[in-house]
């Protein structure tokens, strides 16, 4: 005769099976779907206004805090300046397009606006976040579009902390007419501006990484003329400089050139990724305006994660469009997403290996 074990009375049993339950509750997958909602704080599904930290070496008019064009300029000052830019970003905006509202807090649901804007005296004393994204943009992009586009990354990625604008001095002259007709001297006027402001970010990313204990760079274009040589010099200032990923958007950088620099760079970060593309025809322009081959059209570079995303944001017939601007697109911003995340690259949506003798590792799938 089999004697049954009386476990409402049992006291050894219940915590056994209680135990067991447990297990197996903690060991479902769920769990790692709480650890992501513990990560991303705000929801964003509604307009929000944000508060834009930038700092700036661009020439300013005067000190009112104002957020515009005409007071943030497109000279370099002889200052580093920081502020805040408070942005409403727009619940419906369309992915990549920054599309204004004719008067600051117009159309609240479906344009951008720049509400407000504070000069600070003492600006790195509002870094006080643990992780930040440092932004910043490449040629061509006067500030209000480059606060815009800072503000529709964080609010598009759902960062769960701030992005921080680093703006130079980029766009057409204002006192020249005609300039929008004439690229190639914008380009170069840019071009000036970014190598003479080398120094002022390396000093500033060294004073950020002494202040913040994560620091991301999201780059994108000549923005690199001025980040990559100023992240060299920083790490020469301060060897023990570390930064989470670094992530490059089509540089406008000679490819031959970035050997001299990527071991520094790849040793001081979490993870280095390039996303390139050899329909880029900004980075056509630039290859017979400078003479070389530019980093942004694909090269392997050991030790860096290279992604392809010509299927994705190829021009079509090659015309059309610059096939520049795809950093802000839903298909990068969906890999982004991915990548701050810490997913590793080949295990991403929408990424395949790319096959051998190409110039990437990695293709992004249309």
């Amino acid at each position: 005769m089999v004697k049954r074990l009386n476990i409402r009375h049992n006291p050894a049993i219940v915590l056994i099976v209680l135990f067991i339950l447990a297990q197996c509750q903690s060991a479902y997958p769920p769990e790692i779907g709480e650890l992501l909602n513990k990560r991303i704080v705000k929801e964003y599904g509604e307009t929000e206004v944000l508060d834009l930290l930038y700092f700036t070496n661009r020439k300013l008019n005067s000190h009112s805090g104002i957020c515009s064009n005409q007071n943030v300029t497109v000279k370099k000052g002889t200052d580093l300046e920081g502020g805040i830019c408070r942005i409403q970003v727009p619940r419906n905006h369309e992915i990549g397009a920054l599309d204004q509202a004719e008067r600051p807090g117009g159309d609240r649901q479906n344009r951008f606006s720049i509400m407000a804007g504070e000069h600070l005296k003492a600006p790195m004393d509002r870094l006080s976040e643990k992780e930040i994204v440092v932004f910043v943009h490449g040629f061509n992009v006067k500030f209000e579009e480059a606060v815009l586009r800072a503000a529709q990354i964080q609010y598009d990625l759902k960062f769960p902390y701030p992005v921080v604008l680093f703006s130079w001095p980029a766009g057409p002259s204002d006192d020249v007419l005609i300039e929008s007709l004439s690229l190639t001297r914008t380009y170069r006027e840019n071009q000036a501006n970014a190598a003479e402001s080398v120094n002022d970010f390396a000093r500033w990313i060294v004073e950020v990484g002494s202040k913040v204990k994560t620091v991301h760079l999201i780059v994108h274009s000549m923005g690199h003329q001025m980040v990559i040589p100023g992240l060299k010099r920083a790490l020469e200032q301060k060897p023990d400089l570390k930064f989470g990923e670094i992530v490059f958007f089509a540089p406008d950088f000679p490819a031959g050139e970035y050997p001299k620099f990527s071991g520094p760079i790849q040793k001081a970060s979490y993870r280095t990724t390039l996303y390139c593309s050899p329909g880029d025809n900004a980075l056509a322009v630039s290859q017979r305006v400078n003479g070389n081959y530019r980093l942004g059209m694909c090269k392997q570079v050991p030790g860096t994660d290279v992604i392809n995303v010509n299927e994705v944001d190829d021009p079509v017939l090659g015309i059309g469009g610059l096939g520049h601007g795809y950093y802000s697109s839903r298909a990068i911003l969906t890999d982004l997403y991915q990548l701050f995340l810490g997913v590793k690259v080949q295990k991403r949506l929408f990424i395949r290996r790319s096959d051998p003798g190409h110039g990437e590792d990695y293709v992004l799938r249309k």
